[in-house]
């Protein structure tokens, strides 16, 4: 069969996985896949790194996505052409809640719709949720791990620009207003992708949610303190919450 044409992999080749893991960057996907069984690299096309593991004898895809709402949307969309239906974003993220730690992993039950992409698919009214089998997978891969302790669970604000996460940057002084809405709603973390994740998930009928590592404290100005800080513990819970799934699939 015909390989997808920005992700380069066919239907044969993902041997008939529902399950795709998505991260931004390239690098993080080997460091995704060392955790899996037998795993090998598919393709790596543009910003679409594809590596194929097995949990058991599950197949199970990881993918970079690239930074943001537009080249996720387009490779969510192609790996549910290929017929995946189950996509948990394994990220990282800027501090917003004084709850939240470096290095605290953080679990995305909604999120505001502050990217412009999601809105080619449907009016900013319709909600940007996450499916409720993947966030009960998270919450019980997070007690399996013993990740209590680092673990949030709420909503996460996702954005197109990054450097507005430093207001003094941007000549517009309605965008400092809005940071600190977000931040008295209750917004635990900001990131790039979940919105449009979750939006296209629930049009199409596919499960998804998303654990991210908070590596960096918008308050503070220091965008990105510890890139690494946390991320091993992300990887761990969202492969334990495939198994979750896989065993509460059956």
């Amino acid at each position: 069969m015909s390989k997808q044409y920005h992700i380069n992999v066919s239907k044969n080749d993902i041997k008939n996985s529902n399950f795709c893991l998505i991260c931004g960057d390239p690098g993080r996907v080997p460091r995704i896949s060392k955790f899996l069984k037998d795993s090998e690299e598919l393709s790596f096309n543009r910003e679409y790194r594809v590596h194929l593991g097995y949990i058991d004898s599950t197949p199970v895809l990881i993918s970079s996505m690239g930074i943001g709402a537009p080249s996720t949307a387009i490779g969510i969309e192609e790996f549910g052409f290929l017929g995946v239906n189950t996509f948990i974003r394994v990220g990282t993220s800027g501090i917003l809640s004084n709850k939240v730690k470096l290095g605290d992993i953080v679990s995305a039950i909604g999120a505001i719709r502050d990217e412009g992409t999601s809105k080619q698919y449907v009016d900013y009214e319709f909600p940007a949720v996450a499916n409720p089998d993947v966030i009960v997978a998270l919450r019980k891969a997070v007690k399996r791990l013993g990740f209590s302790l680092i673990f949030h669970e709420g909503i996460v604000h996702s954005k197109d620009a990054f450097y507005t996460e430093n207001p003094e940057m941007i000549p517009d002084s309605t965008i400092h207003q809005k940071w600190e809405m977000w931040k008295k709603a209750g917004t635990l973390i900001t990131e790039m992708e979940c919105s449009v994740l979750f939006t296209i998930s629930q049009i199409r009928g596919w499960r998804s949610g998303g654990i991210m590592a908070a590596i960096g404290n918008t308050d503070s100005g220091a965008l990105i303190i510890d890139p690494k800080k946390g991320q091993e513990e992300a990887i761990k819970t969202a492969i334990e919450a495939i198994k979750v799934l896989i065993e509460t699939d059956v």
